[in-house]
């Protein structure tokens, strides 16, 4: 599922129609909050009566991210190295003098 490093966030959603439709709104929220999550897990699902009848359902989501490296400019510098390629993006440290 997740690695041991994977960033964790809870949301809740609300629906009046189904637990389902709250899954899906929570994760829309989501998404437009935090981006695309990797993963979720449904903790909680709630449903509340009023009159007999249920008024909305309330399910509380966790959210994994998968934590992605970022590359830098000594990783690019690495690469080339590593792969004997020249790389243009990054100028060479080593001065030539005649």
């Amino acid at each position: 599922m997740a690695s041991a490093h994977a960033p964790l966030r809870r949301i809740v959603g609300l629906s009046p129609i189904s637990v389902d439709d709250a899954i899906d709104r929570a994760l829309v929220q989501a998404r437009d909050l935090f981006g695309e999550p990797d993963w979720f897990e449904v903790s909680t699902a709630r449903g509340f009566i009023s009159k007999g009848q249920v008024t909305h359902y309330e399910v509380s989501v966790e959210l994994g991210y998968e934590s992605k490296p970022k590359k830098s400019e000594n990783d690019a510098y690495l690469d080339s190295v590593l792969s004997r390629r020249p790389n243009r993006r990054v100028r060479n440290t080593i001065d030539w003098r005649l």
